[in-house]
């Protein structure tokens, strides 16, 4: 098959993954508008939650099978892939308080303490991996996704932005659903982009290994290390 073929084939596959992932988010969001649990909307039990695990769970198996299979991207792909497994037990406080309060805390610091020392291990091609990771395709959906995740939804699940919007002392269990509908919908939008992050990554890494991609970072090292003839460079 042609390179462009394989490659606008690859762009029609991407978008329509993505389509779908954003479709099912939104569909997430409008069931739990209509559904009430224990009395709330948006809470700990909702299928908006349950979704944002599922994300969360697939981003760190995605990023654990490239540590599997590929020897020289395990660095950051162990990394990658605890870092999120620990964003997942964070997501399941609410659960975990059960045994004590914040048991999170110590599971979710264990398991990112595990993952950096497994990759330390791989620390001669860490700093390669990390460089060649920001200049991937993915790199611009992975930082909209923990800016989603980290900032915009925090920012905008403020109680007191929300109490201002609706001009009141305290919100009323109403206005505090709508609150919760637009943090919790922004996080799950955000971790749907993390998602997408990291099986594009995967995407990535196969292409590479299979030599139908070259590497920017590799590509950038080359051209340092030969440049151009005057030649060559009339020729671009």
């Amino acid at each position: 098959m042609p390179a462009h073929r394989k490659i606008i084939l690859n762009v029609i596959s991407n978008l329509l993954l993505g389509t779908l992932c954003v479709l099912t988010s939104a569909l997430v969001i409008k069931f739990d508008a209509g559904a009430v649990i224990n009395g709330s909307k948006f809470g700990e039990s909702s299928a908006t939650e349950t979704a944002q695990l599922v994300y969360l769970f697939l981003t760190a198996l995605l990023f654990g099978v490239v540590a599997v299979r590929s020897k020289t991207r395990r660095g950051i792909a162990t990394l990658m892939s605890g870092g999120v497994a620990a964003m997942m037990i964070r997501e399941m406080d609410g659960w975990l308080d059960s045994i004590f309060h914040g048991a999170w805390f110590p599971l979710a610091a264990g398991v990112m303490l595990i993952s950096i020392f497994l990759a330390m291990r791989f620390r001669d091609q860490l700093l390669d991996n990390i460089g060649e990771f920001i200049l991937s395709p993915v790199f611009g959906a992975f930082v909209a996704a923990c800016l989603g995740i980290f900032v915009f939804s925090r920012l905008f699940g403020m109680k007191v932005l929300w109490e201002s919007f609706f001009d009141v002392q305290h919100l009323a269990p109403m206005q505090r659903w709508v609150k919760n509908a637009v943090e919790e919908g922004s996080e799950l939008f955000g971790y749907t982009l993390l998602f997408l992050s990291s099986y594009g990554f995967l995407r990535y890494v196969k292409l590479l290994e299979a030599k139908e991609l070259v590497s920017p970072l590799a590509a950038m090292e080359y051209t340092h290390t030969h440049p151009l003839t005057d030649a060559e460079a009339r020729t671009l």
